[in-house]
């Protein structure tokens, strides 16, 4: 149970290091309205992947119990979601291009988080995501405790990292460095992916 809660919240973590809409909106807020803002961003993007992962865990404890046809149907939908976002992650050859910064608002924190949370919360990938994630502690028959201490800690980490994120892309050696290694980060995340996507696709069966 511990290898399998490492091996989500590995590739959790490896999808936010890959730039993607969030990211973007980040990086656009944080060098367009300041950094107050750009935290109320990171806040409200966090807010709405717990918010998210609520609604994921809830739908799917109204679902028939394990090995009915609608559990082996989810898990193939995900384990193939996953393995073509893996398979897009290592035949890609993306170039970050960052905006140079411009005339730098007065941002506000509120403003930010609204923008953070619709989103993350509008953002179809997202519930996806998680499903699938989640479909794979589900066929562990991962505890309800342990399904909350991973929401509590994969929205912990979207936090985190996104307050960190506003704090590193202010700094202009580490912008280079990302645009960099965003391949390297894409073939990480994509490896991560690929690996639970065909353990659900296996489990699906």
């Amino acid at each position: 149970m511990v290898a399998l809660f490492l091996l989500v919240a590995s590739t959790h973590f490896a999808a936010l290091l890959s730039p993607g809409p969030d990211f973007f909106l980040l990086l656009r807020t944080a060098l367009l309205q300041g950094r107050r803002q750009a935290d109320g961003c990171a806040s409200g993007i966090a807010a709405a992947n717990g918010l998210v992962m609520l609604v994921v865990l809830l739908a799917q404890s109204l679902l028939p119990a394990e090995g009915g046809w609608v559990w082996r149907a989810l898990q193939g939908v995900g384990g193939a979601y996953f393995v073509w976002l893996g398979l897009q992650a290592f035949s890609g050859r993306r170039q970050l291009a960052l905006p140079e910064a411009g005339e730098v608002l007065a941002g506000r924190w509120w403003l930010g988080f609204v923008q953070g949370l619709a989103a993350s919360v509008l953002n179809p990938k997202c519930p996806i995501f998680y499903a699938g994630l989640f479909g794979v502690l589900h066929s562990a028959a991962m505890p309800g405790w342990g399904l909350a201490v991973c929401m509590a800690w994969m929205a912990t980490m979207v936090l985190v990292w996104d307050l960190a994120l506003v704090r590193l892309l202010s700094v202009e050696r580490w912008r280079l460095w990302l645009q960099r290694r965003v391949v390297v980060l894409d073939r990480v995340c994509g490896g991560l992916l690929l690996v639970l996507g065909v353990y659900l696709l296996w489990t699906a069966r």
